[in-house]
Formats: structure tokens, C-alpha cells, sequence
């Protein structure tokens, strides 16, 4: 049983180190892009979620910036 436990809370913390590497996270749907911690990319469900590392590339992609956290 601590093992299992041990694996689940690893995964956690390689999932929640993953997502806070990316800088900006777009959404799919609404081709809007944001800064990984504004509340609006919180709402993204995982299956519209896309992640950048840059500003530049999430332009590149045709997304453009929220206008409540102005990344």
C-alpha cells in the first residue's frame, strides 16, 4: 500500500512540474493563449489544453492573448 501511495503522489508531482514548465497554455477551442497561472487557463479542460514555452510560439500557432492576463 505505500508503494501505490508513493507512485500516486510521484505522479502528481510530475504531472503539476509539467504543467507549471510551461509558460503559456492555449485553448484549443477559443485559439485564445494565457499565462499558466491565470485563471482563465485554470478552466481549460485537458482535452482543449495546449502548452508553450514562449509568447512567440503560441503567435506562431495563431492564438491570441488573453485579454485578462495580457501574456
Amino acid at each position: 500500500m505505500k508503494k501505490f501511495l508513493a507512485l500516486i503522489v510521484a505522479a502528481v508531482v510530475l504531472m503539476t512540474a509539467n504543467v507549471l514548465a510551461s509558460n503559456y497554455v492555449g485553448n484549443a477551442n477559443s485559439k485564445k493563449f494565457h499565462y499558466a497561472d491565470c485563471s482563465a487557463a485554470q478552466k481549460i479542460k485537458v482535452s482543449n489544453r495546449v502548452e508553450f514555452s514562449s509568447r512567440e510560439e503560441a503567435v506562431r500557432a495563431g492564438y491570441v492573448p488573453c485579454k485578462r492576463c495580457s501574456p
